[in-house]
């Protein structure tokens, strides 16, 4: 086993994680697991100042009632505090119209500092939190703070869905279309992606004997 990452393989590589450094895995984590749902988080932080930030280590974590989960690492600050301080954020769903500002949202700024003013995004006022939603977004979770849960140098942040915003134009037939979503997703590194081809498979029947 190697105890840093290869140029090029000549044949299967074998990894022990604790014997690379930790910005080595995530290169490795963060271009398997692809593509990534990506969390767009707004908070808002107990003196009023907006904080929104990307996140793909994102996902629904249970349907009834819904919750999902992300991931912090510990130069995120603000986002948790925010998260732990007023106990509401929402997620909003970028589409690749607005995935300039979502990457420019990503930037490491100084603490306090608002993003949709950065960003230039406007925001649209939430129903049942305080912080506001990306007016711009086809799609929204209004979220309570449930649990937050250590995981190795990070945080999971669990929160409960306590309002959803759907835009118009990317429903059809009592469904979210995800064409009409145009959802962007996050690959390794620098890399993005869109939704691509679309496809049904239907589950299996299973006969009863």
């Amino acid at each position: 086993m190697t105890e840093k990452p290869p140029q090029d393989l000549d044949q299967h590589l074998e990894v022990d994680p604790k014997i690379w450094a930790p910005t080595d895995i995530n290169f490795i984590l963060t271009g398997l697991v692809v593509p990534r749902p990506i969390g767009w988080i707004s908070t808002l932080a107990a003196d009023g100042v907006a904080n929104l930030s990307p996140f793909s280590f994102f996902n629904v974590a249970a349907n009834d009632p819904p919750h999902v989960l992300f991931s912090i690492s510990p130069t995120t600050k603000d986002t948790l505090a925010n998260c732990r301080e007023t106990g509401e954020f929402v997620v909003n769903i970028a589409h690749r119209a607005i995935l300039d500002q979502l990457v420019e949202s990503s930037a490491a700024v100084r603490p306090q500092t608002d993003e949709f003013e950065l960003t230039g995004l406007k925001t649209a006022p939430s129903v049942r939190v305080k912080p506001p939603r990306v007016a711009a977004a086809k799609a929204h979770f209004e979220c309570v703070s449930r649990q937050f849960v250590p995981v190795g140098q990070s945080m999971l942040v669990i929160g409960e869905i306590v309002h959803l915003h759907i835009a118009p134009e990317v429903w059809r037939d009592g469904r979210v279309r995800p064409e009409l979503l145009d959802p962007v997703g996050r690959l390794g590194g620098s890399l993005y992606t869109a939704l691509g081809e679309v496809f049904s498979r239907p589950p299996p029947t299973i006969n009863e004997r």
